[in-house]
């Protein structure tokens, strides 16, 4: 066995006279010694390329700033001397009440009195609407808030499953908008909702 192996290289070297090249002891391995060369040098493109990319797409980016905070002094200022208001924040929000009542709920077989308080945040600019709007379809509001909470699954008004009820809000926000108008309110708070058992 060890003739065969022997053989083996002197073959190799037969075969490389004849082709007429000799092979190089020092040469080996090929495209094992090259991998790891070409491997780093595409690394370090994709390296550059990627920072010029970054620095190219990143200078149109902007620091986002915290709230100001603005002193007494500092507001009269604005206002100027003659004490005119400045002029409305777009983004200004306020809180407006929608209801405050109570509403029953018998889906769990027992029956259960939501007391349910419901505001709407919604712009400054158009709070005086929205007020008006629900103040002339009270009993309208009032009408869908009372069928969303009887048509509820009780342990999604209790907070089991939804904490920060927010199937509820969802709901009563689709209600609202087709009410008071599409786009008018941002957001629904209900900042209490107890239920409490009628049947002992």
């Amino acid at each position: 066995m060890s003739d065969k192996a022997e053989k083996k290289p002197d073959a190799a070297k037969d075969a490389a006279k004849k082709e007429g090249t000799t092979p190089d002891p020092k040469k080996g391995g090929g495209l094992l010694t090259k991998l790891p060369v070409l491997l780093g040098g595409v690394m370090l493109i994709e390296a550059v390329v990627l920072f010029a990319g970054f620095k190219f797409l990143g200078s149109s980016a902007r620091s986002a700033q915290g709230a100001d905070i603005i002193t007494a002094d500092a507001a009269k200022g604005e206002k100027g001397e003659k004490g005119d208001a400045a002029p409305t924040d777009a983004k200004k929000t306020t809180e407006l009440p929608v209801v405050d009542f109570r509403a029953p709920n018998k889906q769990s077989g027992r029956m259960f009195i939501y007391d349910v308080s419901i505001f709407a945040v919604v712009k400054t600019s158009s709070a005086d609407e929205v007020k008006q709007i629900i103040a002339d379809r009270d009993a309208l509001i009032k009408d869908r808030v009372r069928t969303i909470i009887a048509e509820s699954d009780p342990d999604k008004l209790g907070g089991g499953s939804e904490p920060g009820l927010e199937t509820l809000r969802r709901q009563i926000k689709f209600q609202l908008d087709e009410i008071v108008g599409d786009g008018m309110i941002d957001e629904v708070l209900v900042p209490r909702c107890m239920p409490f058992r009628t049947d002992y």
